[in-house]
């Protein structure tokens, strides 16, 4: 179940992504001021639309959670790209070459072998207070480091790094998601508005937000994506097994293999990430002639 829904959240978002950039394509007039393409965008049926898919991907994530670990449903959440990549071959029906489609190929076989091999297992999903506190202060130690070392260094650098600081921000957010899954499971609806976590992922969410779109903004999107993609699956797995007490195979032979398929799917989001075609491509009833956008797989 856990990963059957976290592959609903990863396709619902990568519809997402394309519904509102397609949605952004059409209100993209150089005479429009911003309130009157943001009244178009909110009258436009695919953004809204959209804007439905995101609220799909956030349940089908929470209910990924619930029913299995952070170390099994961040990796898969990685598909997205591929998603992504589905829809614009068979619907905006860009060309996408072989060795785009090969490191697709990279990317699924390194996240199979990974959860084949580590077989991630449940904990006892009630972390400590204590645990809480060494968790969240030491990742928001490493992220305050995060951004104070990105005010410096070349666009590439610097998405890259505030893409690591999201992918923090968003694998702090997932144990949120989790936890307070747990309390609407045994309290109900009216006892999960008397607890902090529900509260907790949306402070985090907003926060991986702001960070996303700053990684988006100053450097190329190939950096901030791999950065975000890498990093959130790894912080993700730690998470886990510190807080919820998660457990993978931790044999000698099973350790390499892991190290070995998660390299293989990192390497096959970089790649994806840099080979994915750069024009998203909206065709103009009304005029043969495309019309384009700048994209890339697009984000997470």
């Amino acid at each position: 179940m856990s990963i059957l829904f976290a592959l609903l959240g990863a396709f619902s978002q990568a519809l997402t992504s394309v519904l509102q950039k397609l949605a952004n394509v059409a209100g993209s007039d150089q005479d429009r001021s911003w309130w009157e393409t943001t009244k178009f965008l909110l009258r436009h049926p695919l953004w809204l639309l959209g804007m439905l898919c995101m609220a799909g991907t956030f349940l089908f994530t929470a209910l990924a959670l619930y029913f299995g670990q952070l170390a099994t449903v961040q990796p898969i959440l990685v598909t997205e790209l591929i998603f992504t990549l589905a829809l614009r071959a068979l619907w905006l029906h860009d060309r996408i070459a072989s060795r785009t489609w090969g490191a697709a190929g990279l990317l699924c076989a390194g996240l199979c072998g990974f959860l084949v091999v580590a077989r991630p297992q449940e904990g006892h999903g009630r972390p400590s207070a204590t645990g809480w506190i060494v968790a969240l202060g030491s990742r928001g130690l490493v992220i305050v480091a995060l951004l104070v070392l990105s005010r410096w260094g070349s666009p590439a650098r610097r998405a890259a790094l505030l893409g690591a600081a999201a992918a923090l921000v968003w694998a702090i957010d997932a144990a949120f998601v989790k936890a307070a899954t747990e309390v609407l499971a045994h309290e109900g609806w009216s006892g999960l508005f008397e607890h902090w976590p529900v509260y907790a992922v949306v402070v985090s969410g907003v926060l991986g937000t702001v960070l996303l779109e700053a990684a988006f903004a100053v450097g190329p999107l190939a950096a901030s994506q791999s950065a975000l993609l890498i990093v959130d699956p790894l912080a993700s797995i730690a998470i886990g097994i510190e807080l919820f007490g998660e457990q993978l195979r931790n044999s000698p032979p099973a350790i390499a293999l892991e190290v070995v398929f998660l390299a293989g799917m990192f390497a096959g989001v970089v790649l994806l990430s840099k080979w994915a075609p750069p024009e998203m491509v909206m065709h103009n009833r009304r005029s043969p002639r495309p019309v384009a956008t700048r994209a890339a797989t697009d984000v997470p």
